[in-house]
């Protein structure tokens, strides 16, 4: 589809759409603001309902909607009863900070979600297509949740309270200070982070891990065990007892029992270089399924990033033990959102 980028157009399609989308029954008139109405929105949306009951709300067109430019004007688009956001293209994040809000939004010959008065219809099939027209914006990553982008995410959540400048997160992850600095970009124009006088500040760091969590998850791979041991704190214990020169880092139920005692476990997972090292070591047998004992060993390093120890047990960073629970589902993602519910996500 060829995005449209003039008042005019854009105009035009909502008109268009509007009679195609609407209930039975309902109507629409679209009108230019007067002078009488707010500067800043572009029409008015007047709708009928077929009990004759009437809604109104202001209209405004982008040609162009970054999330950084929705968080400035939240403000006003919110002041109102009701406003109704119309661009050619709105990120997953876009849509989430007007949900949130409250501001109904429409994509031309795509998505829109429209809540105004008693009216709500809503059309969510578009979500996960990537910008597919023109060449790359080289001013932004591709992805926040992969490769190096993933590595300031996860710091950037390791310290939430921490104000970095790009030459901190550069040397702290060991990225180009030029990479680093389109990654920054890329947070803020998405409204997660706010760069002030060259520090740069986390504002959103539940909505940037529930976004990494919702992510795919990178390629990694993980090997099935079995340990010949009495239950999963036996196990602990030997591997606690275990001197390796190589990092490692429990994660899953038994690292988020360490933080937040949720429910019993019975194997525990843990983050390896070397998995071989590991099979010697506690004489591991390999089974195709139900073990006791996953070695993951995974394509980023960055995993290792922030673990810290608890009980002699070197942990994983708690946004990356959060990301792994959830993704796991069922009583894993209920530990997860209990590890939340308690506290023991961002510790003090």
């Amino acid at each position: 589809m060829v995005q449209l980028v003039t008042e005019r157009d854009l105009r035009a399609s909502l008109e268009a759409g509007l009679q195609e989308t609407l209930p039975a029954g309902w109507r629409a008139q679209l009108s230019p603001t007067s002078a009488s109405d707010d500067p800043q929105i572009d029409g008015v949306l007047d709708l009928v309902a077929p009990t004759g009951e009437t809604s109104q709300a202001g209209v405004i067109f982008k040609a162009r909607l970054e999330p950084a430019q929705i968080s400035r004007e939240l403000p006003w688009l919110t002041k109102d009863p009701a406003s109704l956001v119309v661009a050619p293209r709105i990120s997953a994040r876009a849509r989430s900070l007007l949900n949130d809000a409250g501001v109904s939004w429409y994509v031309p010959g795509g998505d829109y979600r429209i809540a105004i008065g008693g009216l709500f219809i809503e059309r969510l099939v578009g979500q996960s297509k990537r910008r597919s027209a023109g060449a790359p914006d080289t001013r932004f990553v591709a992805d926040l949740f992969a490769g190096g982008a993933l590595r300031v995410v996860r710091w950037l959540l390791i310290e939430p309270g921490r104000s970095w400048s790009v030459g901190d997160m550069a040397e702290r992850t060991g990225l180009t200070l030029g990479f680093a600095s389109r990654t920054f970009k890329t947070l803020a124009r998405d409204a997660y982070i706010e760069r002030v006088r060259g520090a740069t500040r986390l504002i959103d760091r539940d909505a940037l891990l529930d976004t990494w969590a919702a992510a795919p998850s990178p390629p990694q791979s993980a090997f099935e065990r079995v340990a010949t041991v009495d239950g999963p704190e036996a196990l602990l214990r030997m591997i606690r007892a275990f001197t390796t020169p190589s990092p490692y880092a429990v994660t899953a139920e038994a690292a988020a029992d360490k933080l937040a005692p949720f429910a019993r476990f019975s194997r525990v997972e843990l983050y390896v270089q070397d998995v071989a090292g590991w099979d010697r070591a506690l004489g591991l047998t390999t089974v195709p399924r139900g073990g006791n004992v996953v070695l993951i060993k995974p394509a980023d390093a960055g995993v290792f990033d922030g673990s810290f120890e608890r009980d002699g047990v070197p942990l994983t960073s708690r946004p990356q033990l959060f990301v792994d629970l959830v993704r796991r589902g069922g009583a894993a993602a209920e530990a997860a959102a209990f590890m939340r519910e308690r506290g023991a996500l961002w510790p003090q």
